[in-house]
């Protein structure tokens, strides 16, 4: 068991540098990522491209933003390793937990660039690489014994790779009522999938773990691609005022495997931005659909964000907080602040719901991201 422990301990704390799981709303970038996720309606972002692509002609101009990103969400999973698996006490409480349990890893690298305004109006390309990974316990232990041997239990572990190359175009222009702008992004998409299982019993050893998530993170050379479309829009009103509006994958992107089928359904979010002065921005953000979470549980997960931030930056300081709750979720308020210097900014976000391992409380979201960009 101490082994065990090791390997929790080191995946909370390095799970940025491992993979994760999911397919909701993808929250890109530094900016967001300090800012409680929220970005479409935020201009001064390099990332607009990803949030909402009408952005671009919003605030024209050359932008360039990278970041690499990481995130690591459990649920019940370490609940479960705190059995004794030769002696299970509670077996009703023990098969509640299989049913629903997992933590999950997420590793995301992003580079935009917003090119000049041309005449015609404005374009920008970008590129994000999302790995992801699912791992779970499952089965059903019978009330008639309390060993997990020769129950059929299992531990499996899933391995996703997405690629997104988004060409984003969009428009301004003003009207007696306000300036709006209108932005469309088309995305070659690629995806490759894996799946691993191994046998839950008594000898279940952390070398197992380990030996999986292997397995799963190589995802494999079986790809997989498709087109996705994403429409948005911003308005206006008043001077530093802007409402956005975004779909994404409109035309419902699908990923056909061997053993599964993955399709990436239509996403819209509602954002407004208020700029106070030329260096102060407040923001929120608010999911208008029920996103699906890709997961290994036997419960279907889905994901709909609130969330609200603000941006103090400078040419060569910038410093963020938010606050977010997943209302589909049950991991509390999510936290998140940023700091950076030039081109180099770090932000990281934590849950105020928690779990418990072997003694030690565990945050059940914790998020680090590293990452930078210029607005000219």
């Amino acid at each position: 068991m101490k082994s065990l422990k090791a390997l929790v301990a080191s995946t909370l704390v390095f799970g940025f540098s491992s993979v994760g799981l999911a397919l909701e709303f993808n929250e890109v970038g530094h900016k967001a990522f300090g800012m409680g996720g929220v970005g479409v309606a935020v201009k001064n972002s390099p990332y607009g491209l990803f949030f909402n692509p009408a952005l671009l002609g919003a605030k024209p101009g050359v932008k360039l933003g990278y970041s690499v990103s990481g995130a690591i969400s459990h649920k019940n999973m370490f609940e479960i390793l705190n059995y004794n698996l030769s002696s299970v006490s509670d077996i009703n409480a023990f098969n509640t937990l299989l049913k629903d349990n997992n933590v999950a890893f997420k590793i995301n690298a992003a580079l935009v660039l917003q090119l000049p305004e041309l005449p015609f109006g404005n374009l920008g390309i970008g590129y994000t690489q999302s790995l992801y990974a699912s791992t779970s316990f499952g089965g059903f232990l019978p009330t008639s014994q309390t060993n997990v041997d020769s129950a059929n239990l299992t531990f499996e572990a899933r391995g996703l790779s997405v690629t997104e190359i988004p060409l984003g175009y969009a428009y301004a222009f003003k009207t007696p009522i306000g300036e709006f702008s209108t932005g469309l992004a088309l995305k070659f998409m690629s995806a490759a999938f894996t799946h691993s299982s191994v046998k839950f019993d008594t000898t279940f050893k952390a070398d197992q773990i380990q030996d999986t998530l292997q397995d799963v993170l190589k995802v494999g050379d079986d790809k997989r691609s498709a087109f996705g479309i994403d429409v948005g829009v911003t308005y206006e009103p008043m001077k530093n005022l802007t409402i956005g509006l975004v779909g994404k994958n409109l035309n419902t992107p699908t990923f056909s495997f061997a053993d599964s089928e993955l399709k990436v359904r239509p996403q819209a979010r509602l954002g407004v931005g208020y700029a106070i002065g030329e260096h102060i921005t407040i923001a929120a953000d608010a999911d208008l659909t029920n996103n699906d979470v890709w997961n290994l549980t036997n419960t279907k997960l889905q994901s709909q964000k609130l969330g609200a931030g603000i941006d103090v930056d400078f040419a060569l300081f910038d410093v963020r907080a938010g606050l977010a709750k997943d209302l589909r979720q049950d991991n509390g308020a999510i936290f998140s602040a940023g700091l950076g210097f030039g081109f180099v900014d770090v932000a990281f976000a934590v849950s105020t719901s928690t779990g418990r391992f072997d003694g030690s409380t565990l945050p059940r979201y914790l998020a680090l991201q590293i990452g930078g960009g210029f607005v000219f």
